[in-house]
């Protein structure tokens, strides 16, 4: 839970307990379309213990955890009674209070004060405490006018206005079904509403895809950071570049292991390049004898880079094939250590915990990693929470890894490193200043001086400055479109124009464009039609985001 969140409602606890026994429970309506008599509950965020006490009258066996140890005490010296059921519990990491096992959740107004990266976690914590067939009960705030640009109330609360479709998909994902949803005003505050969400649980005996991914961030031996860096790189494989997957006939995925390492050595740049030395294995310290495969010479690739702009201009290089001979044969080297470290550790191990077995293999004849098609679905699904879930999990092992020396928080930024500037787009900018005659975009008008940038997907959703991704606007229409995606319609009216601009950018920039697109559509080689073939993936990506990212459109 945010701290922030956390000492404010542990600084108040009297007074919000106070004030909530004193009012109604907005969410009593529905506990008995969702709750039976005689069930297991358990109320995530208790507070007061109000709630806890209506559903005793229900018949319920209702137990309670809340985050505050303030809002615990004054809960149970309210409800004498049920003293004995209340607890202290903290999402997104849970566990399993009073042995788990419950008929039913109920998680009023907590979800919201978590941020995004934890949501994964905390769903799939309610989840594992849940019987199969449980009901869950789930409140946040659809309208709060007082929130601020930091995601923050006047009290210095955090609500990180998630959206009850983004919250229904997160929930659906792990195996709930939706049976009822609704949205209310706030009884004593005008211009305030909350939506409310019932769920079902309903999944197999068997072992889910996203139980088995799940498991290896939390059950397996954590002695590296390894097996957090590929499932981080599957998934942003599944985001962005699905199409170099490769399904195979017996039900699994291959994925080329070159794609991979060089994600890595995106990933662990920023960490070998900082200037506090920030081990990644369990042991490394500086100048010991089994530090991390690849971080010599990686480091010795970053110091090559470290007057020429570094891992920006790096990665304009590589895509460009401007890399000079030396430092070829140097790249080559680090690739193959990173590659022989996937293979040899987290490609072996992974899973090694789970009763199903390991996740992955490695096809020597194709050089790629194999894994289980309905895993790699549910990457493709939740890649973007999985992500978000492994970040926090790399930044807090990594703390482990440096005995506490350095906090979670100090290691999040390197990670988020992205291996492009948002304003790196500076070939784009000098092959259209070239072009005597130029129109916008989006929207078809002559460009007669002054023209930007914009990004077709948002750098804000993919973090891309492929050439393909990189048009011409006029200010006034890119300040309109902001970091919405280009509707459907608009996307198809603009193809001939699109096209124009990449032929020019292909022309100018060949090896690089081709790079870039290549990846994206999946081919090795570029294809002769690559304009329809790269299109068609275009508008197909900027779908799937705005279904999985519940993005805005443009226009509107």
């Amino acid at each position: 839970m945010d701290e922030l969140t956390l000492r404010y409602y542990s600084e108040e606890a009297k007074n919000i307990s106070d004030k909530y026994n004193n009012v109604s429970s907005g969410l009593q309506k529905y506990f008995s379309t969702v709750f039976v008599e005689g069930m297991k509950i358990l109320d995530i965020g208790c507070g007061s213990g109000r709630d806890m006490a209506i559903l005793t009258q229900y018949g319920i066996d209702i137990y309670g955890v809340d985050a505050s140890p303030e809002m615990v005490q004054y809960a149970q010296e309210k409800y004498p009674e049920l003293q004995a059921k209340i607890d202290i519990g903290v999402l997104p990491n849970l566990g399993k209070p009073f042995g788990g096992e419950f008929d039913g959740v109920l998680c009023s107004a907590v979800l919201m004060h978590l941020p995004k990266e934890e949501l994964f976690d905390a769903a799939f914590s309610i989840r594992n405490l849940m019987k199969e067939g449980g009901r869950l009960l789930v409140s946040m705030p659809h309208d709060r006018p007082d929130i601020d640009e930091h995601c923050r109330d006047s009290k210095g609360r955090l609500f990180n206005s998630v959206k009850p479709e983004y919250l229904q998909l997160l929930f659906e994902r792990l195996g709930f079904s939706i049976i009822g949803k609704w949205k209310t005003e706030d009884s004593t505050r005008p211009g305030y509403s909350w939506f409310t969400i019932a769920f079902n649980l309903k999944y197999s005996g068997s072992i889910r895809p996203i139980d088995q991914v799940e498991s290896v961030l939390t059950r397996d031996k954590k002695t590296a950071t390894y097996k957090l860096a590929l499932i981080r790189a599957f998934s942003e494989v599944a985001i962005i570049e699905y199409k170099t997957a490769r399904w195979l006939e017996n039900g699994m995925v291959g994925i080329p292991l070159s794609v991979i390492a060089e994600k890595w050595l995106y990933y662990y740049w920023p960490i070998f390049e900082s200037t506090t030395f920030i081990p990644q294995i369990r042991g490394e310290e500086v100048s010991c004898s089994k530090p991390v495969a690849f971080r010599a010479s990686l480091t010795e690739l970053i110091i090559k880079y470290k007057r020429k702009g570094g891992l920006n201009q790096f990665v304009l290089d590589f895509r460009s094939k401007r890399i000079d001979k030396d430092t070829m044969k140097l790249l080559n080297v680090v690739l193959h250590k990173i590659a022989y470290t996937i293979v040899s550790g987290p490609v072996t191990y992974a899973g090694g915990s789970l009763e199903s077995g390991r996740l992955f293999k490695y096809d020597r004849n194709n050089r790629e990693i194999l894994l289980n098609s309905e895993i790699w679905i549910e990457l493709s699904l939740m890649g973007y929470w999985i992500r978000d879930a492994v970040l926090l999990r790399w930044a807090e092992l990594t703390a482990d890894l440096a005995r506490k020396e350095m906090t979670p928080s100090d290691v999040i930024d390197l990670l988020l490193v992205t291996p492009t500037g948002e304003r790196d787009v500076v070939d784009a900018r000098v092959l259209y200043s070239s072009l005597s005659q130029k129109e916008c975009t989006w929207t078809g008008r002559n460009i007669k001086s002054d023209f930007d940038v914009d990004h077709i997907i948002p750098f804000s959703l993919w973090h891309n400055n492929d050439l393909w991704n990189l048009v011409p606007v006029l200010p006034s229409v890119n300040n309109q479109k902001r970091d919405r995606l280009p509707s459907r319609d608009l996307l198809s009216d603009r193809k001939e124009c699109l096209i124009h601009y990449w032929e020019a950018l292909r022309e100018r920039y060949r090896l690089r464009f081709d790079r870039e697109a290549c990846s994206i559509m999946g081919f090795v080689k570029t294809p002769d039609n690559w304009h329809t073939l790269l299109f068609n993936i275009i508008a197909e990506a900027i779908e799937i985001t705005a279904i999985q990212r519940g993005c805005e459109r443009w226009p509107l």
